[in-house]
């Protein structure tokens, strides 16, 4: 009987265990920022310290996350950097909290988790311009088909279109995140410089942003179109 108590509260034990790992999972995950231990000293001079932002998970245990930085020449770089899950913290952050850092980071976590998503549209929006290009050119040779050629062409010159589009919106972001780490840099020489450091959100960026909402809607209705075409022709 005692032996079976044991292996009870040891399946209790590992139950718990995993709840927890799945909350803070979960928690991570829903969060703009976290706090990462030791993140300073593996990486000195972080300008905004041990945040980041959380990017993908590796297994139970293993969280990837995001430092923004940038160099003395002032190019934005992000550091991917993988961390165990014990070490890494989600955090609640206000625009108006008192410490600087804390508040650059609230205003510029969701810039940094945009500009993330968008790089991985960039792959996308590239894999499918080739996918696209190639079906178009099996379609020029068909005797059968080459009368939906036009909707290729069409589908290939809105994904370039985009394609450009993702370019300037992503020059914008980099713009962003640069502007504030160099503000973030010149705070920490003389905090008298810089008093209220923010996220310099412009209309070119509301701007750019609709625009390639827009065309990624009118895109998607031409890959629509093209496998509607597709499904009647088979």
């Amino acid at each position: 009987m005692s032996l079976l108590l044991v292996f009870l509260f040891m399946g209790l034990i590992a139950y718990l265990y995993l709840q927890y790992q799945n909350y803070k999972i979960r928690s991570i995950l829903n969060s703009n920022v976290v706090t990462v231990q030791g993140a300073e000293d593996r990486y000195p001079n972080l300008p905004l310290r041990n945040f980041a932002v959380p990017h993908r998970f590796r297994g139970p245990d293993r969280v990837q996350v995001v430092f923004p930085t940038i160099t003395d020449k002032g190019d934005v770089e992000y550091i991917y950097s993988w961390h165990s899950l014990k070490d890494v913290q989600p955090i609640a952050l206000s625009p108006t909290h008192r410490q600087n850092k804390v508040r650059v980071m609230a205003e510029l976590a969701p810039v940094i988790k945009e500009h993330l998503k968008l790089e991985q549209d960039t792959i996308a929006l590239e894999n499918q311009s080739i996918k696209i290009n190639k079906l178009a050119g099996l379609v020029a040779v068909s005797d059968i088909y080459s009368s939906q050629l036009d909707i290729y062409e069409r589908a290939i010159d809105e994904t370039e279109k985009l394609i450009k589009k993702v370019e300037e919106l992503s020059a914008v972001y980099v713009r962003i995140v640069r502007e504030t780490l160099i503000g973030t840099r010149i705070a920490d020489f003389n905090p008298d410089l810089l008093l209220d450091l923010h996220v310099p959100l412009d209309a070119q960026y509301e701007r750019v942003k609709a625009e390639y909402q827009h065309m990624k809607d009118t895109a998607q209705a031409y890959y629509e179109l093209l496998r509607e075409s597709q499904g009647l022709n088979r």
